[in-house]
């Protein structure tokens, strides 16, 4: 199995996971000539793809996700309620993902996590192939005990360091931004990333870590990084992180269990 992450960020996500059999999106929030050109400089093409996985419905996830999917005759998997909150044409096939239920496609097996933002039913996602394993949770503003258990198996975890908190206070949103991106269903921050990734990282298996969602206005991919990892120094956790990756907004992040995280092109700032 290998993992590309192609944008991460406000402006945009997406990330495509290849098995043995094709591969699946995890999110299209951008255009869709920038996605099939990423996935070009990566090997992959439009003909590869077997569905599209969306978390939620904001639009920086679902930019490209119907043009792509009527395009390219894809099926969408999402919860009930990101599904009717994107209101699917007839045409494109759609496959509810139940909590609890391991759905097949291109070789790779995927489950969903219900997790707390501001959407109509997100979803974190694992993706499994044999004994490798995946959990990206992109946008929350809490976690509980059931998003610590999907990482049990998982050799990388996606989690979203969205913004410092001293920084989104003195940005320049507006009041009501602000509340909403510091709220249990808003955005995680740094030091409740760490946290989060504190509780997974107590069995002591060597994990890779990719932070992701980092705000362009409330963060910078070197402060999330020495944020989350004071907070695991702090857990004496830190020797089980095997990598520590902050996502760039633009560019392509590489992972397999041969490789590991392989950045190929640096956070533009």
């Amino acid at each position: 199995m290998q993992v590309y992450a192609l944008a991460s960020g406000s402006s945009g996500n997406a990330m495509v996971v290849q098995g043995t059999q094709g591969c699946i999106l995890i999110d299209a929030g951008i255009p869709q000539r920038t996605l099939l050109h990423q996935l070009a400089q990566v090997g992959i093409t439009p003909d590869m793809l077997c569905g599209i996985v969306v978390t939620h419905e904001h639009g920086d996830h679902t930019t490209s996700v119907l043009p792509l999917a009527k395009k390219y005759h894809l099926p969408l998997l999402g919860s009930a309620g990101t599904l009717a909150a994107l209101n699917v044409p007839t045409t494109i096939a759609t496959v509810v993902i139940a909590q609890h239920q391991t759905y097949a496609v291109a070789g790779l097996q995927i489950s969903a996590v219900s997790v707390k933002h501001d959407a109509a039913e997100p979803i974190a996602v694992n993706v499994r192939h044999a004994d490798v394993a995946i959990t990206v949770a992109t946008d929350l503003g809490s976690w509980d005990d059931s998003l610590v258990a999907a990482c049990a198996h998982s050799q990388l975890v996606v989690i979203e360091a969205n913004h410092e908190r001293e920084r989104l206070s003195a940005s320049r949103y507006d009041q009501a931004l602000k509340l909403r991106i510091a709220s249990p269903i808003g955005h995680l921050d740094n030091i409740q990333a760490g946290e989060f990734l504190a509780y997974v990282l107590r069995d002591r298996a060597p994990r890779d870590i990719w932070l992701a969602h980092l705000s362009h206005e409330a963060n910078t991919p070197q402060l999330a990084m020495r944020s989350v990892q004071t907070v695991l120094h702090m857990h004496r956790c830190s020797d089980a992180v095997r990598s520590l990756t902050a996502l760039p907004r633009n560019g392509t992040v590489a992972w397999g269990p041969p490789q590991r995280s392989q950045q190929q092109t640096l956070w533009d700032e």
